[in-house]
């Protein structure tokens, strides 16, 4: 076995029991109750003076969730928890207000943000079987069956943002561009209609004659005075950034900000940022910078300018209004595509189906909580969670030759290995998934793409012992797609 091969399979050994200790770790707050029940969304106690201060911000939404599907947003503060305010309230109390009832169908929100005072969300909780691992979890779990899917990538910028310490961000609510009544060039007007864009997301609205915030671009591109052609960078590949329009990882000719004698290597060097100015509660008489982000990049070729402010205007002002001083910005990306049939399985026994989603593509079928899988896709389904973990390992071991070179990139999780399928060998990536050592039986999460499936025909038969006798189900999956960018 070859050091590459060795040290993928490695990553994938720490990997898997890493996913599998976290799905098997039970929700300590239903412990005393056969369900655990949730609402989609993460937060976090505000020490920000900037945003939601004592309050509780959401910081993650789940693709899906009761939360998304009311309107609840990143970033969003939550005032109170059935009436009862959060401000200063320790996790103990939060916890309690949240699980007190765990048998209360719905949980009532009180929601401010950037276009609301106060807005009231009521959502039904989402209750699981515990101990259960849903198809999602395993789709992340087995993501070498399909990496064109299912993978996270990371990235950083060298982002300097400056946010006013003594301002609440809670205060704006309207905005307008800086004006100098000069011509606008083409560029400008882009950037215009970038910033505009992704501040009326955020749910400030643009006011001409009288607004809240007024907003400042800046810019700068040119040829680097110090490049002579003599200091090549160590490294000629591009850097991955995340564009917001293909929503997709794209290659840069940006040069890694620890290339040493980067001011020197590059060819170009660009630099972009905008500044927001207070113009109403600070001083009336002139306009008070209340944040600024900019950025910095070494060129290793000429990239237009056009191209850079489309790609980074959306990046950069995901740093506000929740926003922290820093000189560098981190930012991780989950791509997630997988068939969803509604089934939860048993963590300590994957044959056994714990738990069926109400009205999923499995339960319409007449699958149900308590079945034990005897054959999924006409592959005998025997295994222990050892066997599993073994044949996967050896799985992406043994088919490394069938994986494209040119598509190489490096996970969140640090694995500088991951590759796509080379398309010349979907054949047969489609018969080794067919080979029992592999234990593949969860490659059917990407039973729509025809190296896994190779009759095109995206249906999932399960082959289940109910208790009194052997039953066949065929399942025709939703197919379940979800980006996801956060700021680590």
């Amino acid at each position: 076995m070859s050091q590459i091969f060795k040290q993928v399979v490695k990553k994938m050994r720490i990997l898997l029991i890493c996913l599998l200790l976290l799905i098997l770790t039970p929700d300590i707050k239903s412990q005393n109750y056969d369900k655990n029940c949730y609402f989609g969304f993460t937060f976090e106690v505000s020490e920000n003076t900037n945003w939601g201060y004592g309050e509780l911000v959401i910081t993650d939404v789940e693709p899906g969730s009761p939360a998304e599907n009311a309107g609840i947003k990143v970033n969003d503060i939550i005032m109170e928890i059935n009436g009862k305010a959060t401000y200063l309230r320790d996790n103990q109390t939060i916890a309690k207000w949240l699980f007190e009832d765990m048998y209360a169908p719905t949980v009532t929100f009180t929601i401010r943000n950037m276009n609301t005072y106060f807005k009231e969300y009521t959502l039904y909780r989402k209750c699981v079987a515990t101990n259960s691992v849903s198809e999602k979890e395993l789709s992340e779990i087995f993501a070498f069956y399909s990496l064109e899917n299912t993978n996270q990538r990371a990235f950083s910028l060298p982002l300097h943002v400056e946010p006013n310490k003594d301002v609440d961000f809670a205060d704006y609510h309207t905005y307008d561009f800086y004006k100098d009544n000069k011509p606008v060039p083409a560029i400008d007007a882009q950037i215009i209609a970038l910033l505009e864009k992704d501040l009326q997301a955020k749910g400030l609205v643009r006011d001409t004659s009288d607004p809240d915030i007024v907003v400042q671009a800046y810019y700068n591109y040119e040829s680097n005075p110090q490049f002579t052609g003599l200091d090549r960078p160590n490294s000629t590949q591009n850097i991955w950034r995340y564009d917001s329009d293909k929503l997709q990882m794209v290659p840069l000719p940006i040069l890694k900000s620890n290339e040493p004698n980067i001011n020197k290597s590059a060819q170009y060097i660009v630099e972009y940022g905008f500044s927001f100015y207070d113009r109403k509660y600070i001083d009336t008489k002139k306009l008070t910078q209340i944040w600024d982000c900019n950025i910095k990049d070494y060129l290793s070729s000429k990239y237009a300018l056009e191209e850079y402010v489309r790609i980074h205007t959306p990046l950069m002002l995901k740093q506000f209004p929740y926003s922290t001083k820093k000189e560098k910005a981190y930012y991780k990306v989950n791509f997630n595509r997988f068939n969803y049939t509604g089934m939860y399985f048993d963590a300590d026994n994957l044959t056994t189906i714990k738990d069926v989603d109400m009205d999923s593509p499995a339960y319409r079928s007449g699958i149900r909580p308590g079945y034990i899988i005897k054959k999924i896709n006409g592959k005998k389904f025997e295994h222990s969670k050892e066997s599993l973990s073994e044949g996967y390992k050896r799985f992406i071991y043994e088919t490394m030759v069938f994986r494209d070179q040119s598509t190489r990139f490096t996970n969140a999780e640090g694995f500088t290995d991951c590759m796509f399928w080379n398309v010349g060998y979907y054949n047969d990536i489609s018969k080794e998934l067919n080979k029992s050592q592999y234990m593949s039986h969860f490659s059917y999460l990407y039973g729509f793409e025809n190296y896994i499936n190779s009759k095109n025909d995206n249906k999932i038969v399960l082959e289940v012992w109910d208790g009194m006798q052997t039953r066949i189900f065929s399942i025709t999956p939703d197919i379940h797609k979800s980006v996801v960018i956060k700021i680590l």
